[in-house]
C-alpha cells in the first residue's frame, strides 16, 4: 500500500494526538490545613499499660477546635491521576484523584482531625496508612518519618518513605511510585529485620473510601474470618444478606471481614450512582489479606464521621496485608495463627492503587485494566477500563466457541465496552491475549481448597500445646506469658528441643547470657548439629564477648538454609569487629549468596571497602545498599567517613536521638569505638545519647566522662527510655559512679524493659522518698501492681503535691481511688479538680464517676450535659456512666411509690446524646433498664405491656448469650417473673459453662440469681462492675 504525504501527515498528528504529551513529576510545598491537634506526651515509661510497644509513649489531649498549620504535602502527578503524601503524618498517602472524573480514588480527608485511636493515640483518617510491626495505627502513624522524593532514571517520579519500629527494630519504607504513561502508582515495600531474633510480624496497608449505598465491593472469596480466625460465608451470610454491598451491612456493631477462599490478585469496589470505582492488585503470594473494615451503619459508627472529619463523611476501609487476617489470640481454635519475621530477613513487595470507570464493576485487574463481565437479559455486558496504552487482542468464548475478537486500542482511563448474547447456563470465558486478565463464569476455577476449620476431634499433646501457646505469646510480644508457657513446657519435656531453644531465646532477650547458654547446652548436648541451638549459641558467645565460641558456633549454624545467611552476617560483624576486614567481606559475601537482601551484610561490606581504603569498591557497595534501602542512613555517615569529614545525617523523623543512637551502637558493635563517639556527638542533648558518650569516654577522657555525668544529673527524667539490652552495662555503670536517684531510677527502667521484674522493682522500691519527679512516684504506684494500697496513694500523693498544676496527675489519682473503691476521697479531688479544669473531658468524666459512687446521683446529669467527650475506639465509658445515673434516679422513685416519675427516668436514659462519646447501635443492652420498666409497669397494673418487655429481655439474652455481661440477670429474673422454671434452669446451665472468654460479669449475674454468697463475695471484691451497679442488681433480684 502506498502512503501518500497527507495521509502520511495526517497518522502521524493522529498518532501525535494520542500519545504525546504525556508527563509525569513530583512537587513538594508547604499547605496550610485546618487541623485538629493533639499533644500532652505522657512522660510515664508506658512499661506498666503496654510494654509491647516500650520506649514510646502515649499523647493525651485532642482539640477540639480547628487552627491552621503548615504541613508537608509531597505530590506525584501524570496526565491520568494525581497522588499526594503527608511524610509528616507517618508517610501516609493523603489521597488520590482520578484526572478525567476529578473523583477521588482513595479518600482524601480535608482536614487533618487527630483523634484517639491509634497504639499511641493520634490517627487520622483517609489515604493509606502503612502499618507494620505488631498491630495496627502503627507507632508513627501520627508522627513524622524519614522520606526522599527523586526522579528515576525510567522517568518515573517516587516518593520514598520509611521509619524504625524500636521494640522490633525492624525497618520499613515505602517507595510511593508514579509512571507517566499509568493510571494508577505502584507503592514498593522492603521490610527489614535487623535484630539477631526473631521478631513480631504485622502488615497491612489500610487504604480509605467514601462509604455511601450505592458502593458495592469486589473481593473474591468464599468466606470471610474475624479477628480470632473463624470463618463466615462471604458474600451471602447465614440470613440471607448480601454483604457485597455496603448498604446491606445495617446491622449489629462495626465489621471487621478478612476475605478467604481464592486463588485472586484484585479486590477493590464500584460506586453506582456515579459510575466509578477503585482498586488494588498485587501478586497473591506477596499479598494475600484482603480485608474491609466498615463503621457501624448505626450512630455508634456514625459518631465517628462527625469525630474524624469535618465535612467529608463516612468512609470504609480497604486494606491488603501479609496475612489472611489481622489476627488476635482470643481463645478460638482454628488454623490462623501468628508468625514470626526472621533475622535478617527483608520482605519486598509491590502493590498498584486504582481507579476505573463506566464499566459498572469488577471481575479482574491487572497493570494492564480492569475487566468487568455480567450476564443480564440475554447478553452479556464485557467493559474493560485501560490502565495504561493496550494494544492487546480481547477474546469472548462461549460453550468453548469463539464468539468475539478484537483488537484493542487504548490509551490509560480509555474504555471498551461490548454486549453478546448469551443466557446465565452458558459457559464464559473472557481474556485479553499476553495478558492476566481473564474471566470465567466457572467460579471454582479459582476456589481454593485451604481448610479454614480445623478438626475439632484432633488429639495435641500437652507439651505441643504449651509450646505453641509459648511461641504464639513470643510472636505477640507477651514475653512474660511465653516465658511462662515454655518454662513449664521443659519442667514437663526437658527434652524438647525447640523448647528449650525457644526459651533460651527469651532470657536472651533478657541479657540473662549464662542462664541462655544453660539451655542451649542442654539442647547440644542431645544435638550437637541442632541448627537452631548452634545459632542461639552463637549469637549469646558474640553477646559475652567470646568470639572463638560465637564463630564456632555460627559455623555450623549456617549450613543450615534457615540460618545460613544471619549466621554469615554474624560472623562478618565478628571479623569486622576484630579489624579482620578480608575475612569480614568475605563472610558479609556469603551472607548475601543466600540473602541478596541481607543489610547487617551490606554494611560490613561498606565500612570493610571503606577501612581497606578501596574507593571504587566503597561506591560500589554504597550505590548497593542504597538500591535496595534508599534511606539508609549509614551510607551519610560513611561518605562522611570515607571523605575525612565529621558525621552528616538528614533526619526528618520522630526521634532522631534514637537515630543516632542506634547507629553509635551500631559502629560500637562493629569495633569502632571513635566512630561510634563521633555519631553520638550529633545529638549533645539526649540524655541516653550523653550516658553512653560518658561511658565510652570512662577510660579516654575521664574528665569529659565525669562533665557529662554532672549534665546527665541536671537533666529532667521526662521521657528518658532505656530499653535496649546493650545500655544495661552502661546504666549499671552509670548507677556506681553517682548515688543519684536518677541513675538508679534509669537502671530500673532499663532492667524492666528487658523483663527483670525483680530487678526493677527492687530499685525502684529502694529509692524510697528520695526522687523530687511526680514521673517516678506516678510510674512506682502504677508498675506495683500487686503492691498495697498505702504505699501505691502514697506515691500518687507524692506525684500531686510535686505538681498539683497537672490534670493528668490528679486524673491519675482519681482513678486510683475509684479503682480501689475509695468513693470519698475520689470525689474530694475530683470536685476540686473538675473546678480547677472543668474543660478537660477526663477530669469531667471522672468527677461523674465519683458522684455517681458517692449518691450525688442528680449532679451527674449536670456534668454530662456540659461535656464532651472525644472517645477512643472502642469506649463507652460516658454511656455507662449516663444510664447508671438514670437508674439510680429511678430506683430512688421506685423506692419512693413514684412508679410514673420511674417510667419517665428509664426512658430518659435510653436517650442517646452523643456529646457523651458513644452514638446508638442497632440493638443496644437495655435489659437492666427494661426490667426496671417492666417492675414499674407492673406496679401501675399495665400488666401485658410488662410482661412484653420481660419477653423482650429473655429474647435478647438467648440472642447475646455468649457476651460477658451482669445483664444476664435481668434474663434470668425475666424468666422467673414469667414462671417459665424450664428455660430458666437452661439458661443457667448455659451460663455455667466454662468459656475462652472472660466471663466474670457472667458468673456475677448467676451469683446474684442464685444468691450463692461466698461466689458474690469473691466477684464483688474485684470489682468486676461498679458499686452502683452492684446495688442496683441486688434491688432488683428482691422485687
Amino acid at each position: 500500500m502506498k502512503i501518500t504525504p497527507i495521509l502520511a501527515l495526517l497518522f502521524l498528528s493522529i498518532f501525535y494526538i494520542r500519545t504525546e504529551g504525556q508527563s509525569v513529576n513530583i512537587t513538594e510545598e508547604v499547605r496550610s490545613l485546618d487541623t485538629y491537634g493533639f499533644g500532652k506526651p505522657d512522660p510515664v515509661p508506658i512499661l506498666a499499660e503496654n510494654p509491647k510497644i516500650f520506649p514510646y509513649f502515649k499523647f493525651d489531649e485532642y482539640e477540639q477546635t480547628s487552627h491552621k498549620k503548615d504541613w508537608k504535602v509531597v505530590t506525584l502527578e501524570n496526565d491520568y491521576i494525581k497522588v499526594m503524601v503527608l511524610p509528616e503524618i507517618g508517610g501516609k498517602v493523603w489521597g488520590a484523584i482520578e484526572k478525567s472524573t476529578g473523583k477521588e480514588f482513595l479518600y482524601k480527608n480535608e482536614v487533618i482531625k487527630f483523634r484517639n485511636i491509634a497504639m499511641r493515640g493520634p490517627w487520622t483518617s483517609g489515604g493509606i496508612e502503612f502499618n507494620f510491626g505488631f498491630i495496627g495505627h502503627h507507632p508513627s502513624t501520627a508522627s513524622p518519618v524519614n522520606y526522599l522524593t527523586r526522579t528515576n532514571a525510567d522517568g518515573s517520579v517516587s516518593c520514598i518513605v520509611g521509619s524504625t519500629d524500636l521494640p522490633s527494630n525492624t525497618t520499613w519504607t515505602v517507595e510511593i511510585r508514579l509512571e507517566k504513561d499509568k493510571a494508577y502508582f505502584e507503592t514498593d515495600v522492603a521490610w527489614y529485620n535487623a535484630s539477631s531474633l526473631t521478631e513480631s510480624y504485622y502488615n497491612w496497608m489500610n487504604a480509605a473510601q467514601p462509604a455511601k449505598n450505592d458502593l458495592e465491593f469486589f473481593l473474591p472469596g468464599n468466606s470471610y474470618i474475624g479477628h480470632n480466625g473463624n470463618a463466615h460465608s462471604w458474600p451471602i451470610d447465614d440470613k440471607g444478606r448480601n454483604l457485597a454491598w455496603y448498604k446491606n451491612n445495617d446491622f449489629e456493631g462495626s465489621k471487621s471481614y478478612h476475605m478467604v477462599g481464592s486463588f485472586d490478585n484484585f479486590f477493590g469496589g464500584y460506586y453506582h450512582d456515579c459510575n466509578f470505582g477503585f482498586g488494588h492488585w498485587s501478586p497473591y503470594e506477596e499479598m494475600p489479606g484482603q480485608k474491609l473494615f466498615l463503621w457501624a451503619l448505626s450512630r455508634s459508627g456514625g459518631i465517628w464521621e462527625d469525630l474524624l472529619t469535618d465535612s467529608d463523611g463516612q468512609y470504609v476501609e480497604f486494606q491488603s496485608g501479609r496475612l489472611f487476617n489481622q489476627y488476635s489470640p482470643k481463645g478460638a481454635i482454628n488454623p490462623i495463627s501468628l508468625t514470626g519475621f526472621e533475622p535478617n530477613a527483608m520482605d519486598r513487595w509491590s502493590e498498584i492503587w486504582f481507579p476505573y470507570k463506566e464499566i459498572e464493576g469488577m471481575v479482574d485487574a491487572s497493570q494492564d485494566g480492569v475487566l468487568n463481565a455480567e450476564i443480564k437479559e440475554g447478553e452479556i455486558y464485557i467493559g474493560l477500563n485501560a490502565l495504561q496504552k493496550l494494544e492487546k487482542k480481547i477474546q469472548v468464548m462461549v460453550n468453548g466457541k469463539p464468539v468475539f475478537s478484537e483488537k484493542l486500542d487504548l490509551l490509560p482511563m480509555e474504555i471498551f465496552s461490548k454486549t453478546i448474547p448469551a443466557v446465565s447456563s452458558d459457559s464464559i470465558v473472557v481474556f485479553v491475549e499476553e495478558s492476566e486478565l481473564y474471566y470465567s463464569n466457572y467460579a471454582k476455577a479459582k476456589e481454593l481448597k485451604r481448610p479454614f476449620y480445623s478438626d475439632k476431634n484432633l488429639q495435641i499433646t500437652n507439651a505441643e500445646q504449651l509450646f505453641f501457646e509459648g511461641l504464639q505469646a513470643l510472636e505477640y510480644r507477651d514475653y512474660k506469658l511465653a516465658e511462662k508457657k515454655l518454662s513449664t513446657l521443659i519442667q514437663m519435656n526437658p527434652a524438647h528441643r525447640d523448647g528449650q531453644i525457644k526459651l533460651a531465646e527469651l532470657i536472651y532477650r533478657k541479657a540473662d547470657y549464662d542462664e541462655a547458654l544453660k539451655h542451649i547446652n542442654f539442647v547440644l548436648r542431645m544435638d550437637t548439629y541442632n541448627p537452631g541451638a548452634n545459632y542461639m549459641a552463637g549469637i549469646t558467645y558474640r553477646a559475652l564477648n567470646d568470639t572463638t565460641n560465637a564463630l564456632e558456633s555460627l559455623g555450623w549454624a549456617a549450613r543450615d538454609m534457615k540460618h545460613r545467611s544471619a549466621s554469615f552476617a554474624q560472623m562478618a560483624e565478628i571479623y569486622l569487629a576484630k579489624r579482620d576486614y578480608r575475612n569480614a567481606a568475605t563472610y558479609a559475601g556469603k551472607a548475601l549468596d543466600f540473602n541478596t537482601y541481607n543489610l547487617n551484610a551490606r554494611k560490613v561490606l561498606v565500612i570493610a571497602s571503606r577501612k581497606q581504603g578501596d574507593r571504587i569498591k566503597f561506591e560500589e557497595e554504597t550505590s548497593r545498599l542504597l538500591k535496595v534501602d534508599p534511606l539508609n542512613q549509614l551510607v551519610q555517615l560513611e561518605r562522611s567517613f570515607m571523605n575525612g569529614r565529621n558525621p552528616h545525617l538528614t533526619l526528618n523523623d520522630e526521634f532522631p536521638a534514637e537515630t543516632i543512637l542506634d547507629l553509635a551502637l551500631q559502629y560500637r558493635k562493629f569495633g569502632l569505638p571513635d566512630e561510634s563517639l563521633k555519631i553520638l556527638g550529633l545529638d549533645t542533648t539526649a540524655v541516653k545519647n550523653k550516658l553512653w558518650m560518658a561511658y565510652l569516654l570512662r577510660d579516654a577522657d575521664k574528665g569529659k566522662s565525669m562533665d557529662l555525668m554532672e549534665e546527665i544529673m541536671e537533666d529532667p527524667v521526662n521521657f528518658v527510655y532505656p530499653y535496649r539490652r546493650e545500655t544495661l552495662a552502661v546504666m549499671g555503670w552509670a548507677a556506681g559512679q553517682n548515688d543519684n536517684w536518677k541513675l538508679r531510677y534509669y537502671l530500673a527502667i532499663n532492667h524492666l524493659a528487658v523483663g527483670h521484674s525483680d530487678k526493677g522493682l527492687s530499685i525502684l522500691k529502694s529509692l524510697n522518698d528520695e526522687p523530687d519527679s511526680d514521673i517516678f512516684y506516678r510510674f512506682r504506684a502504677k508498675i506495683f501492681t500487686d503492691g498495697s494500697y498505702e504505699s501505691r496513694v502514697k506515691d500518687y500523693q507524692t506525684a500531686l503535691r510535686i505538681n498539683p498544676d497537672d490534670w493528668k496527675v490528679r486524673d491519675e489519682t482519681i482513678q486510683f481511688y475509684l479503682k480501689n473503691q475509695k468513693y470519698p476521697e475520689a470525689y474530694q479531688l475530683s470536685k476540686t479538680s473538675y473546678g480547677k479544669y472543668p474543660k478537660i473531658y477526663n477530669i469531667a468524666l471522672s468527677y461523674a464517676k465519683s458522684l455517681l459512687n458517692t449518691g450525688r446521683v442528680e449532679k451527674v446529669l449536670g456534668v454530662l450535659d456540659d461535656i464532651r467527650i472525644l472517645p477512643y475506639e472502642q469506649a463507652s465509658e460516658g454511656r455507662e456512666i449516663y444510664e447508671r445515673a438514670y437508674v439510680s434516679i429511678a430506683k430512688s422513685y421506685f423506692e419512693k411509690g413514684k412508679y410514673k416519675k420511674v417510667l419517665e427516668v428509664v426512658n430518659k436514659s435510653k436517650e442517646w446524646p452523643e456529646n457523651i462519646g458513644v452514638g446508638k447501635p442497632y440493638a443496644p443492652d437495655e435489659r437492666e433498664q427494661d426490667y426496671v420498666l417492666a417492675m414499674a409497669l407492673q406496679k401501675v397494673g399495665e400488666n401485658e405491656e410488662s410482661k412484653a418487655i420481660l419477653n423482650t429481655i429473655i429474647a435478647y439474652t438467648n440472642d447475646h448469650i455468649n457476651s460477658n455481661s451482669l445483664n444476664h440477670l435481668y434474663g434470668l429474673l425475666a424468666l422467673r417473673k414469667m414462671g417459665n422454671a424450664e428455660a430458666e434452669d437452661q439458661l443457667l446451665a448455659q451460663l455455667d459453662e466454662p468459656t475462652a472468654i472472660d466471663d466474670k460479669r457472667s458468673q456475677l449475674a448467676v451469683a446474684f440469681f442464685t444468691e450463692s454468697s461466698q461466689k458474690l463475695e469473691q466477684l464483688k471484691s474485684q470489682n468486676v462492675v461498679p458499686k452502683d451497679a452492684q446495688e442496683i442488681a441486688s434491688w432488683l433480684v428482691k422485687q
